[in-house]
């Protein structure tokens, strides 16, 4: 293996291992679910914009 290879596979490792802690802390799990509701109720939102007579609301 070159060292380039080496490098990654470390970094791909301690990623792992940063994330593998990360789970099992229930702080953070709890602020990461609570993020991707915000980010999917905002989203929702901003699809769901009104509709008339088959087109937005305000175009013609």
């Amino acid at each position: 293996m070159t060292a380039i290879s080496k490098s990654v596979n470390n970094q791909f490792s301690d990623r792992v291992l940063e994330l593998r802690r990360k789970i099992h802390d229930s702080e953070y799990v709890d602020s990461a679910v609570q993020r991707i509701a915000q980010v999917l109720s905002r989203k929702l939102v901003e699809d769901s914009e009104p509709v008339y007579d088959g087109r937005k609301h305000g175009t013609r």
